[in-house]
């Protein structure tokens, strides 16, 4: 889409916005818009909605996973309604179970035999978006840290009850990957990054809920190394959090040499060990690996 540029009384420049994005906010004459300087790019924005953002898809041949990973998309997107179409009407209870797991701000508002509809019942708090991010670095390191309590104390077996925080870091990371494909971060050269973080997050969090399920199905006793190498990989997690809201780039070379030292320990000692605790071990290596991807990110949203 291009427009050309008009001059006005010799000194204003004009550009006219289009109609189709005028008619769906319902912007007016003498409404006031924002407007963003991105370097080569001007971004105009309106406070106003647009219409309800809708879709349907027919699940009737899907498994359980796949119904999973259609929602979350779908909810990701940026959908205000999604109509669900399939033959089996107990598939409904999938789907509200999903709904409380994942979304935030969503419900069933019509459930028949061969149909149901989701819907947004709460806008999206875009101004929120920080706090709750913040709750999912905080909900994930808590499930870390709290693993490594249930071990220490010989109660792994009980350790599962820690999923539930998995479950709380999917709302939470899903709503700030919503927010930022409807709107994007509010300044906008940064959403990437933002995502790149909360992405991140969400996969970090998986790996302790994998750990947790090992755990809790096996009586194995884990050894004094490996749960002493558990808590240094948490400190290297709640390490990136701190960096996060604190950034100093003397503390990410710092980090990067400790992600090198944990690496080799870790290996050297997944080469000793067998079974349950050498799953556990290959996990906590591989957190060791995501939670260092949070680097670049890092740095780019530092940097102005």
């Amino acid at each position: 889409m291009k427009r050309k540029v008009i001059q006005l009384a010799g000194k204003t420049f004009v550009v006219s916005l289009p109609s189709k994005w005028v008619k769906k906010y319902g912007v007016k004459k003498g409404d006031e818009l924002e407007v963003k300087d991105h370097a080569t790019s001007i971004v105009f924005s309106t406070k106003k909605e647009s219409e309800t953002k809708k879709t349907s898809s027919d699940i009737t041949n899907a498994d359980e996973i796949t119904i999973r990973w259609l929602l979350s998309s779908l909810h990701k997107k940026g959908y205000d309604e999604i109509e669900l179409f399939y033959d089996n009407p107990k598939k409904t209870k999938l789907i509200q179970e999903l709904i409380k797991d994942l979304f935030v701000g969503f419900a069933i508002v019509y459930q028949g035999n061969k149909r149901c509809v989701l819907r947004a019942i709460s806008h999206d708090q875009n101004q929120e978006f920080d706090n709750i991010l913040r709750r999912a670095w905080l909900v994930t390191i808590s499930l870390a840290e709290g693993a490594v309590e249930y071990i220490k104390d010989g109660q792994q077996k009980y350790i599962q009850e820690l999923i539930m925080l998995e479950k709380t870091n999917n709302q939470l990371t899903n709503f700030c990957e919503r927010t930022l494909n409807k709107t994007g971060y509010r300044d906008y050269s940064k959403t990437c990054f933002y995502y790149v973080i909360v992405w991140n997050l969400e996969k970090i969090a998986d790996d302790y809920k994998y750990i947790c399920e090992i755990l809790s199905a096996d009586s194995t006793k884990i050894s004094k190394e490996s749960l002493e190498y558990f808590k240094e990989t948490t400190e290297h997690l709640r390490a990136y959090y701190e960096l996060f809201y604190s950034f100093k780039l003397d503390q990410l070379n710092k980090l990067s040499a400790r992600k090198k030292q944990l690496l080799a320990k870790g290996h050297k000692l997944i080469s000793t060990k067998k079974g349950t605790e050498a799953m556990m071990l290959n996990y906590l290596t591989n957190t060791v690996v995501r939670v260092t991807d949070f680097s670049a990110s890092m740095i780019a949203l530092h940097t102005d």
